[in-house]
């Protein structure tokens, strides 16, 4: 006996050799299900449910700190009392019964589960096909029962700036930072450190590689020891209960890098006439990265790159933290652009709560009979393509 869910891979796009679903995806599939003839004579109903759901949970608890079902909708593929519409179950037999589902044109959370030891916290959205085989002699429990994840990613558009991007930053040091040529008190302003972190966009997708150039002024070679750039995952849980409105942050590193400077006779020689170093380098956004997620009522994901210098010194060493800046992690490439109008999620009321009375109720997943996708491209037809003339034009 068994009970299978299989999905078609010509559906969905990859990511790291996994599937991934999108808002308005359509993903088809099968279910295989092998009974005993004891099983059958007893078996009610088989049905199909699509849900999803995202919630926090606390340390020591073992239920949600809070919960929110996004969706639930189901089909069912067989009935006993209905053997004419639907598909016949025969014991001791393969028996496959396709199923066809396409997701409403909203952003919802993207597929996720992350915890913090720290504060005893953990967040996790997760999209779940399961298929159940019940009967009447058996309410709670299902004769048997299967499932399969569904990984789901938001629609995020990117876009490559025109010109690139210049975030520069000065600061005034200590009389004891100040490069040993320069007198503070004659030329106070040529003694201003000043850092320009140069960047093509602030927009990618994960597995981009982000070029960055630095460019340092009045601040000899000899005097740096390491330029330290980190692209930071910025975790908020904005709900931690039902009635916590107060918001907590968790910062994880997903790259780095650190850039050691060399002194040669050569490059001091060159950067003492133009008083300026300049780095240029690179950042790998890792394959595995999730989206920045912003429209979520119970958590979020932000990303800021974070560049500083370390300098030298006889008694210490001193870091200079650059501003933060703000990454965004979309999900489509430069070029490509999503559906004209795709909301989020949040924007609309829960199909649970039984005290909305609005028509803005957030759309649900349908099942769908045969191949009819809605706003599918029309079935290819060679009649169409236009007539090209083969003959050649010699000049």
């Amino acid at each position: 006996m068994s009970l299978e869910i299989h999905l078609l891979p010509e559906f969905g796009w990859s990511i790291q050799n996994k599937t991934v679903y999108g808002p308005g995806s359509v993903f088809q599939g099968f279910v295989k299900i092998h009974i005993t003839e004891a099983q059958l004579i007893i078996a009610d109903r088989l049905r199909i449910v699509f849900h999803a759901s995202e919630q926090s949970l606390c340390s020591g608890s073992i239920h949600p700190a809070y919960h929110n079902q996004l969706f639930g909708s189901q089909r069912t593929l067989w009935k006993r009392k209905d053997v004419q519409s639907l598909p016949t179950l025969t014991a001791n037999q393969d028996i496959t019964i396709p199923f066809i589902i396409q997701l409403p044109m909203v952003q919802f959370p993207p597929s996720y589960s992350t915890a913090s030891v720290k504060f005893g916290l953990s967040y996790n959205s997760n999209y779940k096909l399961s298929v159940h085989l019940d009967s009447q002699l058996r309410e709670k429990t299902p004769i048997l029962t299967s499932w399969k994840e569904i990984i789901f990613m938001p629609m995020l558009e990117t876009s490559i700036s025109k010109e690139p991007i210049h975030i520069t930053t000065s600061e005034r040091p200590s009389s004891f930072l100040l490069p040993q040529h320069v007198s503070s008190e004659e030329s106070p302003e040529a003694a201003i450190p000043s850092a320009t972190v140069r960047l093509t966009s602030l927009d990618y997708v994960p597995g981009d590689e982000m070029p960055i150039s630095v460019k340092i002024r009045t601040i000899p070679r000899k005097s740096i020891d390491c330029i330290n750039i980190k692209l930071h995952q910025i975790q908020t849980w904005k709900k931690t209960t039902p009635t916590d409105t107060g918001e907590r942050y968790l910062t994880n590193i997903i790259g780095q890098k650190v850039i050691h400077l060399v002194s040669t006779q050569s490059n001091d020689k060159r950067e003492s006439l133009s008083n300026e170093i300049v780095l240029d380098t690179s950042l790998n956004i890792p394959l595995d990265s999730v989206p920045t997620f912003t429209y979520g009522t119970v958590f979020s994901i932000t990303y800021q790159l974070k560049v500083s210098i370390k300098r030298k010194s006889k008694i210490w060493s001193q870091t200079w933290d650059l501003p933060d800046i703000t990454i965004r992690l979309g999900t489509l490439g430069y070029g490509i652009r999503s559906f004209e109008k795709i909301n989020a999620y949040s924007t609309y009321d829960s199909i649970f709560n039984s005290q909305q009375t609005s028509d803005n109720t957030l759309p649900t997943p349908k099942f769908l009979d045969c191949l009819e996708y809605e706003e599918c491209l029309p079935l290819y037809n060679n009649e169409r393509l236009p007539d090209y003339n083969s003959d050649l034009c010699v000049l």
